[in-house]
């Protein structure tokens, strides 16, 4: 995601989420411009509460869906009882749709991270759907072309950046994503804790909060009231840079 446009001056908001189609590059958060409203007229809208699983892993679905509100995580159980967090879906992505169309089983499990809202469509009507609309054709090829860019990205970046280089990337990606102007700092508005930070980076919890504790006694990052807040944006992001060298 191009993030030049964003500045200290807070030009966010909490109830817009304007940069769809970005992704973390720390894991693979998915939000995506295109338009999925020719799946509406197929699909049934279904509620659902937080912590729901929607699949387990090695299971094949016969359905797949589209985030209408709320948020849904891709995750896998690890050996030694952590969950790695390999996907967020937030609204208009879709999942397990390749998984439907091909009749695999999904390599992760899924879970809605809050109460959410999404459309569930069968492999039936995606079939009659793809043939008939092109546009949600497309609106499909979209979406499967993002995850596989995105999963490349997440490779090369796993492989080259460390540990408090991906963090400073996943606060950026916070900032611009859930920030608000807050006293000439960027306040995110979307409830963090290290569990959550740890699970999306996939490293060790120390690790984690001893990335953390380097940015806060840089003067780069404060919590306040139970929100994250990155106290300068260019700050950030320049130390991000060295980090780099």
């Amino acid at each position: 995601m191009d993030r030049s446009n964003v500045t200290d001056e807070g030009r966010f908001s909490r109830e817009v989420y304007n940069f769809g189609g970005a992704s973390f590059s720390s894991s693979c958060i998915i939000r995506p411009d295109s338009d999925v409203s020719d799946w509406d007229a197929v699909g049934t809208l279904e509620s659902y509460p937080k912590n729901h699983v929607l699949l387990e892993r090695d299971r094949v679905p016969d359905r797949f869906y589209i985030v209408k509100r709320g948020t849904v995580a891709g995750y896998e159980e690890l050996a030694n009882g952590n969950e790695l967090i390999c996907y967020v879906m937030e609204t208009n992505a879709m999942l397990l749709e390749a998984n439907v169309l091909l009749s695999r089983p999904s390599p992760v499990s899924f879970r809605t991270l809050e109460a959410s809202e999404l459309l569930s469509i069968s492999r039936e009507k995606l079939l009659e759907t793809v043939n008939a609309e092109p546009r949600a054709l497309f609106a499909l090829f979209c979406s499967v072309s993002d995850k596989f860019l995105e999963a490349m990205d997440e490779l090369r970046e796993a492989k080259s950046r460390g540990a408090e280089w991906r963090l400073c990337e996943l606060l950026l990606e916070f900032a611009a994503r859930y920030g608000a102007a807050y006293d000439g700092k960027v306040l995110i508005h979307k409830r963090i804790n290290i569990q959550l930070l740890t699970q999306i980076l996939g490293i060790n919890r120390s690790t984690t909060v001893r990335s953390m504790r380097t940015l806060r006694d840089l003067g780069l990052i404060e919590h306040i009231n139970g929100f994250y807040c990155v106290r300068s944006v260019e700050a950030l992001r320049r130390h991000q840079e060295l980090l780099e060298e």
